[in-house]
């Protein structure tokens, strides 16, 4: 039976489903409870209670107000990552009021669309698990409206749902409204079955693009997964940090121990030496200088050339990924050796000290590694560590001649003389600290000022951003601070590169690890200060630094720990899925159908080899063999033609959904009457759908007037069987079969 009143229950079951995805991809809570609680309360207020629905006026108000505020939102400076967003809550509201008017067949389509897209903007703003999870639900709750739509669509083009037990379908017997429902769930699951399949085809098939975006981990506050190589500072826009966790982080120090004090973390990615104002990007300066180590699973690796001392001073990183898809490892200076979880190759630049995995091309993240370090490397270390990499490293120079002015102006009164700093290495490591600590206390002054809100800086003609960051606005986030520090440092000659990670501060006291979130991602300066050292600088204002770590021991934390490895999966394998895992996946694939060719292969040969040696072998075991292999494919397909029997007759019978002791009573004495339907479909007589048995009979006795008349028995055995409740002996049984043998003999003779 299918009614209007069913048809909304399930639109606004498919409705809250979609509110809750997009709530949870915008990350309100306000959105969430707001949104759900009054869907809801649209089913209770306008079909279970005192059927209360707004007038027409009243919707249409409602609509025009919601327009106007998203209008007005993103009216004076429109950014593109706003404009989802702000269509989605428009979405919501419209979605929302809509279900609290009076609504026609023409209505309810609009539901179910504006359902549709707001389901697909939260596919496309986030790929979190309880996101993933609701967007699956809902697709499969939409097939289930849709079609139950259409059904009622095609029998009343309008119809008030205002209106108490309102049918669309005529009232039948309940053996037809059974076979009805019936018929309407099996549709159904072949439609839900369908739309499955042909997802996962086209998963598998078409992978989603997921190139890496410009900025840090916590910046873009989007969808961004992996690590960036670059810093670009093109088009300022208003960002909002993420609290997606990418990575947990344990800290030992020498002793194999948690230290007592548990500091802020630096940990360092990618570094960046070359800018380009062409694009206004910072980039990684390429190297042939490269050093290749292989770590085995459990097996430390050092970086150096040759063995150092690793136990004074050396503290223990060690870091598992949730949801980090890169092949830049994190960690502090000053790395000197390696272990991963599995057998990997691991690449060290010597000259910046960056860790790298060129290996990565599974279906997920990187796997866990462990990274000894030491903070204080001596300089036999350094030296051991980079070799010869920095020895003839060039002066550095900045390509933005206004910076050099800007430099110049900060550094009024200071001798700039730089010809004796080349020629004095001491002297110029004392000088670059000198500067770069003036350019520091510059940046972190009163004059300029931290936000992320960037809509209003504005590019002025062809003016570098970095020269406006310094000059006319004096705002930005941490990648414009560490972008001007590095390029006056550059621009007067002082060794200088953008350091780009991340900054781990929030420290959970019952797991003794760091947690590492998309907000924490973090980008700094390092000043070369010796031959082979340099030290970190943050021109970043102090106070819009990460707070130092707080102790947090409420249940939240233990159920993060549950759900994060399982977040980690779905997003790393799942909402990944592009192509290089595609690649990945068919290699994989590919492998294991080789490997078991030729492991079945190798096991035949073996067999061969064996039964070659012994001809009393050949003789006794071969035939064995055969024997065995042969009862087993005819007992496999006498249990198939019993079951393909065993549900024709259920289906014949119709007791699919009787109890399993009844179901098991009824095949039994019902299957004289399956068995003659079967001799009557190869003599090609089939009984319509649409026919009572005794319909049927009659039917049959008009082609085989004998034949028919002994069908005519039989269905009269089978109706007081099925529908009279007798239970006939073994003796009546029989009888019965027989009956089945006459109506064969009858049809052949007829012939």
């Amino acid at each position: 039976m299918i009614d209007w009143q069913s048809v909304r229950r399930h639109h606004c079951a498919f409705a809250i489903l979609s509110i809750s995805a997009f709530a949870i991809s915008e990350r309100s809570i306000a959105l969430l409870i707001a949104g759900t609680s009054l869907s809801l309360a649209s089913w209770l207020f306008t079909d279970r209670w005192r059927k209360r629905m707004l007038p027409s006026w009243a919707v249409f108000l409602l609509l025009l107000i919601s327009f106007v505020t998203a209008f007005f939102r993103v009216y004076p400076n429109p950014q593109q990552f706003q404009i989802p967003s702000t269509i989605g809550i428009l979405l919501l509201f419209g979605l929302v009021v809509r279900m609290y008017s009076r609504r026609s067949v023409s209505d309810e389509r609009q539901i179910l669309m504006m359902s549709s897209i707001l389901l697909v903007i939260a596919a496309l703003q986030c790929s979190d698990l309880i996101v993933g999870i609701l967007v699956l639900c809902a697709t499969l709750m939409a097939v289930n409206c849709v079609i139950r739509f259409r059904l009622a669509a095609s029998v009343s083009d309008q119809f008030p749902l205002g209106v108490a037990g309102g049918g669309i379908l005529r009232r039948e017997s309940a053996v037809q409204r059974k076979m009805m429902k019936r018929g309407l769930l099996e549709i159904v699951g072949v439609a839900l079955f369908l739309v499955t399949g042909l997802t996962l085809v086209i998963f598998i098939c078409l992978p989603r693009n997921s190139q890496p975006k410009n900025g840090l981990f916590g910046i873009t506050g989007r969808n961004q997964f992996e690590f960036s190589d670059q810093i670009s500072l093109m088009s300022p826009q208003r960002l909002s940090p993420s609290e997606i966790e990418l990575f947990t982080v344990e800290w030992l120090g020498p002793d194999g121990k948690h230290p007592p004090i548990q500091e802020m973390l630096w940990l360092r990615g990618s570094i960046l030496e070359k800018y380009n104002p062409a694009v206004s990007a910072w980039f990684v300066r390429t190297t042939s200088m490269k050093r290749f180590v292989i770590s085995e699973g459990g097996q430390y690796k050092s970086f150096a050339n040759e063995p150092n001392d690793e136990r004074m001073n050396t503290f223990t990183l060690r870091v598992e990924p949730h949801g980090l898809s890169s092949d830049v490892l994190l960690s502090p200076w000053v790395p000197i050796s390696i272990s991963g979880s599995e057998t990997q190759v691991y690449v060290l630049v010597p000259s910046t000290m960056e860790i790298r995995s060129p290996d990565h091309e599974s279906l997920g993240s990187l796997s866990g590694y462990e990274i000894r370090v030491q903070p204080f490397a001596s300089e036999s270390t350094l030296a051991s560590l980079q070799g010869e990499s920095m020895r003839d490293s060039p002066l550095a120079t900045f390509p933005v001649p206004a910076i050099e002015d800007a430099a110049l102006k900060i550094l009024s009164g200071m001798d700039m003389d730089s010809t004796r700093a080349q020629v004095d290495p001491a002297t110029r490591w004392k000088r670059n600290i000198r500067i770069a600590k003036i350019f520091e206390s510059e940046l972190k002054s009163d004059r300029f000022r931290y936000t992320l809100d960037l809509r209003s800086f504005v590019r002025i003609g062809d003016r570098d951003p970095i020269d406006l960051f310094l000059n006319e606005y004096r705002f930005g986030h941490c990648e414009y601070f560490a972008s001007a520090l590095c390029a006056l440092c550059q621009s007067v000659g002082v060794d200088a590169r953008i350091v780009v990670g991340y900054l781990a501060s929030e420290f959970d006291k019952s797991s003794q690890r760091y947690i590492v979130r998309e907000s924490d991602g973090h980008a700094w300066v390092e000043i070369r200060t010796g031959e082979y050292q340099w030290t970190k600088m943050d021109p970043t204002p102090a106070s819009e630094m990460n707070t130092p770590p707080q102790e947090d021991e409420s249940w939240a934390v233990v159920m993060r720990f549950i759900f994060a490895p399982i977040n980690s999966l779905w997003r790393d394998e799942i909402a990944q899925f592009d192509a290089r895992s595609q690649n990945a996946l068919v290699q994989q694939t590919n492998d294991w159908f080789h490997k078991t060719i030729q492991s079945f292969w190798a096991m035949i040969q073996r067999t061969a080899r064996s039964a070659g040696e012994s001809s009393r072998w050949i003789s006794t075991s071969s035939i064995w063999f055969g024997s065995v292999a042969l009862t087993l494919t005819l007992s496999c397909a006498a249990m198939w033609i019993a079951y393909r029997k065993w549900q024709r007759t259920q289906r014949a019978l119709g007791l699919t959904r009787r109890g399993r002791i009844r179901t098991k009573v009824a095949l039994r004495d019902c299957a004289f009457y399956v068995d003659a339907l079967d001799i009557l479909e190869r003599r090609g007589i089939r009984r319509p759908l649409n026919l009572l048995p005794s319909s049927f009979a009659e039917l049959v006795r008009v082609q085989h007037p004998i034949g028919g008349d002994i069908f005519i028995e039989i269905v009269k055995r089978f109706y007081a069987i099925r529908f009279g409740g007798e239970r006939p002996d073994p003796r009546r049984r029989a009888e019965d079969h027989a009956l089945v043998g006459r109506m064969r003999q009858a049809l052949i003779v007829a012939r």
